[in-house]
């Protein structure tokens, strides 16, 4: 019997005691992750004094607490000094992407809203009435509209319009601050600039011309070209590759050039390629992007003997595996269109040899440099 006694309020008090366990957990781990990437607002604490200004900060921290930003408080340094200047400074120690602050004017009857945001690096101040019962409340509201006045403009700024790092730039808009924006551009009446499709998103047609040289003695040799290309980027589709980033199919020939002459004759040469290659196209925020290629396919060489009396013609052909590095340069010419001017240079296995009459005339493909001309087009 007494054992049961002594169970029973441990059984009572039990779901209490889990229950306080339970309030007393940390936050899971994706709410913590959350509130860490939440962009930052500083407001920099003026006139400790004044109960109206007191409350008023204390409503706009519940504003922008309530559009999901982390606020943070800063006490005004000692002795005050440029407003905007201290602005600055509380929100790049902060780490915030804007800074706010709320002074009694000389005057007593109105309050001064003081705004600093390092996205378009402006100021803005605005003085409003502070009569009534309901004045922290407008002051509040009032920053918050203030705030996004600064901001509408560089919300609708692209990467594509001002690269980072550009002089003049501020910092990145974040995308949080974005999504909260998107009330503000609806009730201006302006959407945000679709963004730029990368030079290689989406599906892509190029055709142009390529020119193969080998470092054997064959060639220059000239031909046709087709490459065919489907790659990530902004507006682009391709949403299983990173945006820049392609898979390209190349096909080149048959190429023609000058017949390789020997003492017994000479011998015509006809060349084809075919290359599986990863691309990548680096957007610099311009009309140029640098591309970057490296890939494997496969290589055709095709000889046809002409040689001096008493030899008899004779053709033959070798096929080789390549291996494949480029590098070049895109101009875009419209949204869609641009021209691609790339090199290369291709290693095959096995090397190809053209010999007459026991003559060597020259080899192909160890190695052999390929240019390539061509206009892309993105469908």
């Amino acid at each position: 019997m007494r054992s049961f006694t002594l169970l029973v309020p441990w059984l009572l008090l039990a779901p209490a005691l889990a229950a306080t366990r339970a309030d007393a957990a940390p936050p899971p781990a994706p709410a913590r992750e959350a509130a860490a990437a939440a962009s930052r607002v500083a407001i920099v604490e003026a006139d400790a004094d004044d109960a109206l200004v007191r409350e008023a900060a204390t409503r706009l921290r519940a504003e922008l607490g309530a559009a999901g930003f982390e606020v943070v408080s800063v006490p005004r340094a000692p002795g005050g000094g440029d407003v905007r200047a201290g602005l600055e400074r509380a929100a790049e120690e902060a780490g915030a992407f804007a800074a706010a602050t709320i002074f009694r004017s000389r005057r007593g009857a109105t309050a001064d809203l003081w705004i600093v945001d390092r996205v378009t690096r402006k100021t803005v101040v605005r003085t409003v009435e502070v009569a009534g019962a309901a004045a922290p409340s407008v002051m509040a509201v009032r920053a918050v509209e203030l705030l996004q006045a600064s901001l509408l403009e560089a919300s609708l700024l692209e990467a594509d319009a001002r690269p980072a790092g550009a002089a003049g730039a501020g910092v990145a808009v974040p995308d949080d601050v974005r999504r909260w924006m998107a009330p503000a551009r609806r009730r201006a009446g302006m959407a945000p600039r679709p963004q730029r499709a990368g030079m290689l998103a989406g599906i892509g047609v190029e055709a142009g011309v390529v020119a193969l040289a080998s470092a054997g003695g064959i060639g220059p040799a000239f031909g046709p070209a087709l490459r065919l290309s489907y790659g990530g980027g902004a507006a682009g589709g391709g949403g299983w590759l990173p945006a820049g980033l392609a898979a390209r199919l190349s096909f080149a020939g048959p190429t023609l050039g000058p017949a390789l002459e020997g003492a017994l004759g000479k011998v015509s040469v006809r060349q084809e390629l075919a290359l599986l290659e990863a691309v990548w196209a680096l957007e610099t925020g311009t009309s140029i992007s640098p591309v970057l290629s490296a890939g494997v396919g496969g290589t055709h060489l095709f000889i046809s003997g002409d040689p001096l009396p008493p030899l008899r013609s004779a053709t033959g052909e070798v096929w080789s595996f390549a291996a494949d590095v480029g590098a070049g340069a895109g101009v875009r010419v419209t949204e869609r269109a641009a021209l691609l001017l790339d090199a290369h240079l291709i290693v095959a296995e096995p090397g190809a040899v053209v010999t007459l009459g026991g003559e060597r005339l020259g080899a192909a493909w160890r190695p052999t440099f390929a240019g390539f001309l061509g206009l892309l087009v993105q469908l």
